[in-house]
């Protein structure tokens, strides 16, 4: 019995994943109410996750001409520290550190992302943690897709709760033209 339960489990398990990969076809969102909604009923970092990026002075690098999928990595930077004893500070580019004295119940920090590519683990106070949050982001202002829309980019979350102040880094390898690797780091106070 136990054997049937965990195959019946492990088979939606499964589906649960392809359904999220379905999602989003040839960099074309399909299903934002799907895609978005699974990951915000599970995780705190979701739910805390910002709706779009409000500052476009943040982006002197790059015009997204959003017309077909997005190629290589062409922009990554932080950009939203979010604690239970610094609230929402965000950070603009060029910043090395936060003005807030961050840390408490939580301690989220949030990167852009434009283009495709893969984010490698982000360290903070010799803590390494993989991105608990990866969500396909559209349009210039990187906001949460709506179905139709060309997917552009991305919006990471890593979780670095018990932290308070440090170093943290970050990095993505871009997995198309133009291929590179992209890093930012920044000191939470």
């Amino acid at each position: 019995m136990n054997n049937l339960r965990n195959a019946v489990l492990g088979l939606v398990a499964v589906m649960s994943g392809s359904a999220l990969a379905g999602d989003i076809e040839n960099g074309i969102m399909q299903n934002a109410e799907n895609y978005y909604g699974v990951a915000h009923q599970v995780a705190d970092i979701a739910k805390h996750a910002p709706e779009y990026k409000t500052a476009p002075q943040q982006y002197p690098r790059f015009d997204v001409q959003p017309m077909a999928p997005a190629t290589g990595i062409s922009y990554f930077e932080f950009g939203l520290v979010r604690s239970q004893l610094g609230g929402d500070q965000r950070i603009l580019a060029g910043d090395f550190s936060t003005g807030t004295n961050h840390g408490g119940s939580y301690l989220y920090v949030y990167a852009w992302q434009v283009g495709y590519g893969n984010p490698n683990n982000a360290t903070m106070n010799g803590v390494s943690k993989s991105a608990a949050l990866r969500e396909a982001r559209c349009g210039s202002d990187l906001h949460r897709c709506q179905a139709g829309e060309t997917v552009t980019g991305w919006l990471y979350g890593w979780d670095f709760t018990g932290q308070s102040a440090g170093q943290v880094k970050a990095s993505a390898n871009s997995v198309a033209s133009p291929f590179g690797y992209w890093s930012d780091s920044l000191y939470i106070n």
